[in-house]
This record gives structure tokens, C-alpha cells and sequence, in this order.
């Protein structure tokens, strides 16, 4: 009696605080209000397997039958055959080769209307599926389909997020490397002794059983670190060619492997990384011979740190692996991104990080390896741009996180001959770079440019494109009235309409002879110059900024189905959107994670903006909106 007294008071909980991630309301009943009949068994069954499906293969939750979404009793009218084949269902709906984690079932008359009430926990066995092979997983106030690679890359992330700061059962001071700790600990507060740096450090904890050590401690200074960790390595593989191949067709000239605890691994992997890319000696000025790398040092050593400090230590049957082709390198960390961080937001180099090894990076974050977490990405970027080399690509799969560095230039012949006649204004190279965007008489926009740059300050844009329009080098093709009407008319923000183009010069003979090519050679036609728009200024018409202000807000309550375009039009029939960024995550299955990040123009106050904006409803959700929060999550 006090189970169902428990249960009752449960249930008008669930339903006073409505349906939610853990939460789910399904009826019994259809049809219009004083005309509802029963809906037909088979589908409620249907309904009520795949929810505790969806829940299990999430974070758990519970079902109530018989309950309208707006937290209405409507009741299960059946008779008892029906409800107890119902309270079966978690059993004969649910495949047999992944049973559900003990679920709870229950037939309970509140308020004299009979409710079934069904609950399930996390599961972690398998990856559970309906009777008839469904796989869903709850997201929002919904269940989805997902695929079980999915669900199982975001278990073993989970798994991931606590392997560092788990203790290391058996581990003791006599495994770990005493004189690293205590150069580690001079660099800190010298004088500590190790075990006190371990604890301010957080590895270690000191109990009434002694000092016991987390897993980020042996990691880091473990002495045999096969001991606690098979593959705590880097392998670098030299290949001949472009591509691996196998059989007799191998074309593997080096295997080089090595172990050590990730403080020593970084420098001992690092050693033989730099003899892998070695593409030949030279001799300095100085008469001393140095080794000439085919990619930038610092990029190459950014990608191995971040490969080292944000693997996923829980998989334990592979490690690092770099492979050296002739003309890329490849770095792949096991594990995939977080589901926080999306590949989109590693592309846009927006600066977003989270530590999947927290112990790990605040220790080499300590000792100097690793400067402003997120920054990494970035530096990679700018180095390789600098370097005139060609940008870096990323790949997310099941399998791990890549960072490819190529060893190819920037621009293609036509382009480099095609920016060889801006050669006498001796432009830096962000410069170039912007040029390079109106190769062949494209259009490029603002948006173009800061992503072909990396800039995360708007304000930088202005700082570059203002000497190129008063050199005259390029110029606006598009009116911001017309800019504002495609804006509109594409549905995309104002900085992404393509309202630039490059005044390209006429090549001379000299230029084409010393570059060994004839007069006729693949080179964009000149373009007639065209006056500037009128009564502006260079100075005034340089970036994408309305001549009403701008605010940057945030955007919350999303609908997880929200495209952007969506929000763009929404926004764009009051208001002008200048930039519009909308994050997706992995874990929302590649949806809208339910915030965004928006440049508004619009003459008010901020104040009076999120007035205006604040309970705008989208697909029946009111929008939050408020000042612009930090975007690392």
C-alpha cells in the first residue's frame, strides 16, 4: 500500500512539472474533445517500447500512459488483459538480445482515472532496440532515431570525460618518477614535496589509508606507463608516396614507436617526429647545419601536443598515430571530439575548448607545454598561413580526431603568377590573402575574408580591407541597399553576401616572360574599374557594420530542429542580421545545440533590442534572448 501511495505522489509530481529530457506524456485516447475513443493497442504499445528504448539508450526516464502533453488525466480505458499485455511491453516489445535495465511498471487510478506508469535507468549493457531493430535515443522532449555507432562514441565519451580523475587502484609513489615530480613542483613552489605537489595538483589524495593516486598521476609520471597504460605511445610512419598500400605494394620505409608517461612523451615524440620530417640539412649563416622541416615547427608541434593532451585515454588498444606521406602528414588522436565541440567550430577557428582530460592539461598547462586552452587550432592556422602553406583539414570519424597538415603551397600556380603583379605594393600577407579570394574575377564577401583569415575580432576586418580600398586594390560592387535586399532575398546574413571583388591589373610581357609563360597565358581578364558608391568613402564602406548600430546577442530556447536560415528570416523581417552563428553538437545529433550567436543592427539600445527579440516564438518555443555570453562552453 505505501509502493502505491509513493508511486501516486511520484506521479502528480511528474505531471505538475510536465514533459522534459527525462520526462514523457503519451495518450491513450484520439479524436476531438467529447468524441475520443480509444486509440488502437498495437501503436500504444508501439509508443510506449520505443520511449523506453530511447530513455535507456540516454540517461533514463519515465513514461506516463494515459496523461495528455498539457498534463491532463485522460486515462487508460482497457480492459485488464490489455493493461497487463501493456505492462508487458518493456519484455515483449524490446529485442531479446538487449533486455532494458530493470525497468518499473505500475497501474495506478488517480484522481479515479486509471494511468500505467513506466520507468527505465541508464542503461550501459548494450545498445537496447525495439522488438523490431529500432534504435532511438531521447533528445529534447523527443525520441529519435540514432544509430547505435552514435550511441556507443557517446557512451565511451562519457567513459572519457571521468578516466583522468579516477583513482588508480594499486598505484604507488615507489610507480612514478620522483625526480620529474619534483622538477614539476620547482616550477610551481619550489621547495613541496612530491607528494604535496601531487595534492595541490589534484592527482593524489591523501586518506586515512595513505595517499592514493589518480590515473592523471601515473600518466603523467608513471615510470613503466605500460603498466597502467597499454598504449600511452606515438607511432610515426614514413610512407613512400601519396597513399598506404599493402602486399607487396607496402610502401612503409619507417615504423617508429614510442612510450613513455605524457610529460617525457611529448619531448621523446617530438625527437623523432622532427627526424621524420626532415627533408634535408643545411648550413646557417652561423656555418652550423640545422634540420629544414617540411612543415612549420611550431604547427607540427602544436598538432602533436593537442593529439596528446586530448586523446581518449579510455581506448586502450591503439595510440597516436602519425603518418608521413610526401605530401601531407596526418595526426590521429583516438577518440572523437566532444560532443560540446563540433568540427564546424574547430573549422571556424572560433577558440572553443573543453578539457576531455582536465588533470592532464592544468598539469601541462603548469609546466608552459600548452599556453590559452583553445588556442592551439588557431596557432596551427596562422602558422601555416604565414607560412604560405596550404590551410589544415580536420576529420571527426568513429575511429578518431585527424589534423592533416599539408606540404603544399596555399595557392596554385595560376594564382601565385595571377598575384605576382601586386608584387611592387609589398603586401603582408593577410593582404595577399584577401586578393587570392578574387582570383578570377569572383566576388567574395566579409564573411569570406574572415574565415579565409581566422579573425575573431570583427574590428579587424576594417583594419585590413581599409588599405586595400584606399590603394584601390578592391572595391564594393553591391550598394548596402542591395546587399541588405540579397541578405533578405538568400537568406543569409548581411556579412555573407558577396559585395567585393578585386581590381585586377593587366599583367606585363616582363612579368609572363620571367615567369616562363607566353603573353596569352591563363590570366583573368582585367576589370573596367567602377566608381566607388557614392557619397561613401573607402574608410566608411570597409566592413559588413550597418550605418545603424550593431549589438551582438545570444540567442536560447531554441527548437532543436531550427535551421538557420530559419532564424535568419525570423530576425531579418525586423531587423538587420549582420552575422548569425548557430553551434551543433554530435551529441543533439547534429542539430542546433539551442542557442545561438547573432550581430543585429539596429539603431536602440541593447536594451531595447532584447526587448523586442525576447519571446519571439519559432516553431512554437519563445526565443530568450539576452547580451551575448561567452561562446566557449
Amino acid at each position: 500500500m505505501s509502493e502505491s501511495l509513493d508511486l501516486e505522489e511520484r506521479i502528480r509530481l511528474a505531471i505538475r512539472v510536465g514533459e522534459s529530457l527525462y520526462r514523457e506524456f503519451k495518450s491513450a485516447r484520439q479524436g476531438a474533445p467529447g468524441a475520443k475513443t480509444n486509440r488502437d493497442f498495437k501503436d500504444i504499445a508501439r509508443d510506449i517500447s520505443q520511449t523506453l528504448v530511447a530513455f535507456a539508450n540516454s540517461d533514463g526516464g519515465e513514461l506516463l500512459v494515459g496523461v495528455e502533453d498539457d498534463g491532463s488525466l485522460s486515462g487508460v480505458d482497457f480492459g485488464e488483459k490489455q493493461l497487463e499485455d501493456l505492462l508487458r511491453v518493456p519484455e515483449t516489445h524490446v529485442h531479446k538480445d538487449t533486455p532494458l535495465p530493470a525497468p518499473r511498471k505500475a497501474k495506478i487510478d488517480i484522481d479515479g482515472v486509471r494511468v500505467l506508469y513506466f520507468s527505465v535507468p541508464k542503461g550501459l549493457d548494450f545498445i537496447y532496440l525495439t522488438a523490431d531493430g529500432r534504435c532511438l535515443r531521447r533528445i529534447d522532449r523527443d525520441s529519435i532515431p540514432e544509430s547505435s555507432e552514435t550511441i556507443t562514441a557517446k557512451r565511451l565519451e562519457d567513459k572519457s570525460r571521468r578516466w583522468d580523475r579516477e583513482i588508480e587502484e594499486g598505484a604507488t609513489l615507489n610507480d612514478l618518477d620522483l625526480d620529474l615530480i619534483q622538477s614539476v613542483a620547482g616550477q610551481i613552489a619550489y621547495g613541496i614535496s612530491p607528494e604535496k605537489c601531487l595534492q595541490y595538483l589534484e592527482l593524489a589524495e591523501f586518506t586515512v589509508a595513505g595517499l592514493r593516486l589518480k590515473r592523471a598521476a601515473v600518466m603523467l609520471f608513471g615510470k613503466d606507463i605500460r603498466k597502467w597504460h597499454p598504449r600511452c605511445q606515438v607511432r610515426i610512419l614514413t610512407y613512400r608516396g601519396t597513399e598506404p598500400r599493402s602486399g607487396e605494394s607496402y610502401n612503409v620505409v619507417k615504423d617508429d614507436s614510442v612510450a613513455e608517461g605524457i610529460i617525457k612523451l611529448i619531448d621523446r615524440a617530438w625527437e623523432r617526429l622532427t627526424v621524420a620530417l626532415s627533408q634535408h640539412t643545411v648550413v646557417t649563416d652561423r656555418a652550423r647545419f640545422e634540420q629544414s622541416l617540411l612543415y612549420p615547427q611550431i604547427a607540427c608541434r602544436e598538432a602533436l601536443i593537442n593529439a596528446i593532451v586530448h586523446r581518449n585515454y579510455a581506448i586502450e588498444g591503439r595510440g597516436i598515430e602519425i603518418s608521413v606521406f610526401q605530401d601531407r602528414m596526418e595526426i590521429l588522436s583516438p577518440g572523437m571530439l566532444l560532443s560540446t565541440i563540433s568540427l564546424a567550430d574547430i573549422q571556424e577557428r572560433k577558440g572553443v575548448h573543453e578539457s576531455r582530460n582536465p588533470y592532464i592539461a592544468r598539469v601541462l598547462r603548469e609546466v608552459g607545454f600548452i599556453r590559452e586552452m583553445g588556442e592551439g587550432i588557431r596557432r596551427i592556422y596562422d602558422v601555416m598561413r604565414s607560412s604560405s602553406l596550404a590551410e589544415p583539414a580536420f576529420e571527426n570519424e568513429t575511429t578518431g580526431f585527424t589534423v592533416i597538415l599539408y606540404s603544399k603551397s596555399l595557392y596554385d600556380p595560376a594564382i601565385k603568377l595571377w598575384l605576382s603583379n601586386y608584387e611592387a605594393h609589398k603586401l603582408p600577407e593577410n593582404h595577399t590573402a584577401v586578393l587570392a579570394l578574387g582570383f578570377g574575377g569572383k566576388r567574395f564577401s566579409t564573411q569570406d575574408v574572415v574565415d579565409r583569415l581566422g579573425i575573431v575580432d570583427t574590428d579587424e576586418v576594417r583594419e585590413i580591407l581599409t588599405p586595400l580600398v584606399n590603394k584601390g586594390l578592391i572595391r564594393r560592387v553591391l550598394t548596402p541597399a542591395k546587399a541588405n535586399h540579397e541578405s533578405r532575398r538568400l537568406r543569409i546574413p548581411k556579412r555573407e553576401v558577396k559585395s567585393w571583388e578585386v581590381v585586377t591589373p593587366v599583367p606585363t610581357p616582363l612579368a609572363l616572360s620571367e615567369a616562363g609563360l607566353p603573353h596569352k597565358a591563363l590570366i583573368p581578364p582585367p576589370i573596367a574599374i567602377r566608381p566607388t558608391v557614392a557619397n561613401q568613402t573607402p574608410a566608411t564602406v570597409v566592413d559588413d557594420v550597418p550605418s545603424t548600430a550593431s549589438h551582438q546577442i545570444y540567442l536560447g530556447n531554441i527548437h532543436y530542429s531550427v535551421e538557420r536560415e530559419d532564424l535568419i528570416e525570423l530576425l531579418s523581417n525586423k531587423f538587420e542580421v549582420i552575422s548569425l552563428q548557430v553551434p551543433r553538437g554530435i551529441a543533439h545529433g547534429n542539430k542546433n545545440r539551442g542557442f545561438a550567436f547573432a550581430t543585429v543592427g539596429y539603431n536602440g539600445s541593447i536594451e531595447d533590442l532584447i526587448s523586442k527579440l525576447d519571446g519571439l516564438k519559432l516553431l512554437g518555443r519563445p526565443l530568450i534572448a539576452r547580451r551575448q555570453l561567452p561562446k566557449i562552453p
